[in-house]
């Protein structure tokens, strides 16, 4: 090694996967990253959504973090991030920080006060055991594009959360949460000179973490028309404690409708039935309803220059609110896709979750989703 490397605290535990100290990573690919999402919907009056995340690019030197809240027709955001070195350890980006307090069990989720006018302090705990995904391996010309895994789980929120002119206190039985760690290579967004990437083969996806009174069920799908699967993952978790193992998904079909005319695909409700390893299939009847957090408010896709994993200084915040009921802008606010709440009925037993769907042209169904091309000047 020509050059010091950082030290940090967790150099001192017996974790070290590569023989490297913890702060660097065993690729150089720029778009190695390690992400936190975590989205929490009220399940009561089911048109309130927060979803946050915090995530770092050791190759790029950047942490960041976001907070997204859609409630009464708008949505508050808030982007933020700073440098990663030399405290690579932190899982803290400005006023957001994420503790883990028992793993697998409570984790806890601050924001102190900000420009932003959002602040939260929230204590997350598990209902079901985590559901780790296949490795996600994927090819882009003569490049690895996609090779990363995670896990998902199920959970409850209590604690308080604040808005301008909004307060909540959020009591567990009503405000139901799901979250995810993902670690490994996902696609950065193009800088500029950068060739132009190619088409994915995939035109629909469902990443679907539901909870059940019994039972929490994830999966990750997508496809390249129905019935042919590019990447199938996840499973039926059995309640946090209980044991058991995870019953995996083989396969998944639906069925879904759709809001007519809305400006970017909308889901209304459907049904879609999983088929598990062990040969059983669970029938799920959905309906979507109005809580839906954007994600492009946090990053995703990038936004007014603001793109995830590229280098914004030593420190920066941003922030605005969206006019959800702006028809003319909608499709910008929605096209990397929402945290959806839906309600998911099966065997007589009521859940909630999220639902995050895309509906690409080409896909052979579910076109009716897909809204007119924007007319010539505006912006997408």
């Amino acid at each position: 090694m020509t050059a010091m490397a950082w030290l940090s605290p967790p150099d001192e535990y017996f974790t070290h996967q590569v023989a490297y100290p913890h702060a660097m990573v065993g690729s150089s690919d720029p778009a190695w990253r390690e992400r936190y999402w975590i989205s929490i919907q009220d399940t009561a009056g089911k048109e309130t959504v927060l979803t946050l995340g915090l995530g770092q690019y050791p190759n790029q030197n950047v942490q960041e973090g976001f907070a997204v809240l859609s409630t009464g027709g708008r949505q508050h955001n808030l982007r933020l991030a700073r440098a990663l070195a030399p405290h690579n350890d932190r899982m803290h980006v400005g006023p957001l920080r994420i503790e883990v307090v028992k793993p697998f069990q409570e984790l806890r989720f601050i924001l102190d006060e900000n420009p932003s006018g959002l602040a939260f302090d929230i204590t997350w705990t598990g209902t079901c055991e985590p559901v780790l995904e296949d490795r996600h391996f994927q090819v882009s010309g003569a490049r690895v594009t996609y090779d990363a895994i995670r896990y998902v789980q199920l959970g409850r929120a209590s604690g308080t959360l604040a808005a301008p002119g909004r307060e909540y206190t959020l009591d567990p039985e009503t405000w139901w949460s799901e979250r995810d760690h993902s670690w490994g290579t996902r696609p950065l967004p193009r800088t500029q000179g950068a060739p132009p990437g190619e088409r994915p083969e995939w035109r629909f996806l469902l990443f679907c973490p539901l909870q059940l009174p019994e039972f929490g069920l994830h999966f990750y799908l997508y496809e390249a028309e129905p019935g042919r699967p590019l990447h199938l993952s996840g499973g039926v978790a059995p309640r946090l404690g209980e044991g058991g193992e995870i019953d995996r998904v083989a396969g998944v079909e639906h069925d879904l409708r759709w809001v007519a005319g809305a400006p970017a695909p909308t889901l209304a409700g459907g049904r879609m039935t999983v088929t598990l390893a062990s040969g059983r299939k669970l029938d799920l009847e959905l309906t979507a309803h109005p809580g839906r957090a954007h994600l492009r408010g946090g990053g995703y896709e990038g936004w007014n220059g603001w793109y995830q994993g590229h280098w914004k200084g030593e420190s920066s915040l941003e922030h605005e609110v969206w006019d959800l009921g702006d028809r003319d802008q909608f499709y910008r606010y929605a096209k990397a896709g929402s945290d959806h709440l839906v309600e998911v009925r099966h065997a007589g037993q009521v859940g909630y979750g999220v639902i995050e769907y895309l509906v690409l042209p080409g896909y052979p169904r579910y076109q009716e989703a897909i809204p007119p091309r924007p007319k010539a000047g505006q912006r997408s």
